[in-house]
C-alpha cells in the first residue's frame, strides 16, 4: 500500500497536535514518551521516528505553537493594533486560560520545562518569543526603545501572571493575580 505524498508530513502535524496536549496539561517531565505518544494514538517509535527524541518533540512544539493569537496583531494601524492587543490581554489573563491548560498558551505551560531544556529548546524558545515580542511593540507607546522594553514587559507579565494563577486554587487570590496584571498591562499599553 502506497501512501500519500504528505502523509509523513500529516503524521507529524497530528502527532504534535494531540501530544502536545497532553505535554501542555502534565509538564515535561509529567509525562514521558509512551504517555505521549498513548496521547497521540500512536506507538512510542513514532514519536522517536518523527521527533528523535522527547526534548526534540518539546522543542517542536516550541516552534510550531508559540502563541499563534498573537498574528492577529499584524495590522498597519497602530489604533487598530493596540485595541486588537488588548483584547488578546483580556482573554490570555482569563479563568477560561487558566483553567484550559492543554488548549492554552504554551509559554505559560511550558517555559519553566524549557530553562531545563537543552540549548535547541531554549534557542527555539528564544527565536518564538522573540517573535511575539516583535508583534507586540508596533502597539506601544514610546520611541522604539520604550516600545521594546514594554514589549517585552509585556509578554513577561502575560506569562508570570499565568503561570502564578494557575499555581493558585480558583477564587479571590487568582482572580487579584489576574486582575493586577490586566490593569499594568492596558496601563502600560496606553501609555
Amino acid at each position: 500500500m502506497r501512501y500519500a505524498k504528505d502523509h509523513k508530513v500529516q503524521a507529524r502535524a497530528a502527532i504534535l497536535a494531540a501530544a502536545s496536549r497532553t505535554l501542555k496539561e502534565k509538564g515535561f517531565h509529567g509525562v514521558g514518551v509512551d504517555g505521549l505518544a498513548s496521547a497521540a494514538e500512536v506507538t512510542s517509535g513514532a514519536i522517536y521516528s518523527h521527533f528523535g527524541s522527547k526534548e526534540g518533540f518539546l522543542e517542536q512544539v516550541i516552534r510550531s505553537y508559540v502563541s499563534p493569537e498573537f498574528e492577529a496583531l499584524k495590522v498597519d494601524d497602530v489604533g487598530e493594533r493596540r485595541g486588537r492587543l488588548i483584547a488578546l490581554v483580556r482573554s490570555y489573563l482569563s479563568e477560561e486560560h487558566c483553567e484550559g491548560v492543554a488548549d492554552g498558551c504554551v509559554l505559560a505551560a511550558l517555559t519553566v520545562d524549557v530553562s531545563r531544556a537543552g540549548e535547541s529548546v531554549r534557542a527555539a524558545y528564544q527565536l518564538q518569543i522573540s517573535r511575539m515580542v516583535a508583534l507586540v511593540v508596533p502597539a506601544m507607546p514610546g520611541d522604539e526603545e520604550e516600545r521594546r522594553r514594554r514589549g517585552w514587559a509585556l509578554v513577561a507579565a502575560l506569562i508570570g501572571a499565568v503561570s502564578v494563577a494557575r499555581a493558585l486554587p480558583s477564587g479571590v487570590h487568582r482572580d487579584a493575580v489576574l486582575q493586577a496584571a490586566l490593569r499594568s498591562i492596558e496601563d502600560s499599553i496606553n501609555g
